[in-house]
């Protein structure tokens, strides 16, 4: 039988325009390596996750699939560490750069997302 806390079920998602929009307003930043994230409290006991990867980070389909994959995969196995936030994340594409494996710098952004959410101060909004 699986395990059902490493599920990524749909209630852990950002999936309405609102809901996206309200983080990108009024929410903190994080950032490791290429990866961006906006994240605001978001008073659940389970954290959300949204994507936003543009054409300009990766140019083709096949690697802004990649980039998602693998962000919604760490995300999945983290998500006891982001707990009642949102995040969205986003991929900000240096000239010369690839979006390639970005599994290295993922486990940096948690950590940054993690201080962002625990850091002293008002959040906006």
């Amino acid at each position: 039988m699986t395990e059902n806390r490493f599920q990524f079920p749909r209630q852990a998602r950002l999936t309405r325009p609102g809901e996206f929009r309200t983080v990108f307003r009024g929410g903190r930043r994080a950032q490791a390596g290429a990866l961006r994230a906006r994240l605001k409290a978001n008073g659940l006991e389970h954290g959300r996750l949204g994507l936003a990867v543009s054409r300009k980070a990766a140019h083709n389909a096949v690697g802004r699939n990649r980039v998602r994959r693998q962000v919604r995969e760490s995300f999945r196995l983290n998500q006891g560490r982001l707990a009642g936030l949102d995040v969205v994340v986003s991929l900000y594409q240096a000239p010369g750069r690839s979006a390639g494996d970005l599994r290295p710098h993922l486990p940096r952004l948690w950590s940054a997302v993690r201080r962002a959410a625990e850091a002293p101060g008002k959040w906006n909004g």
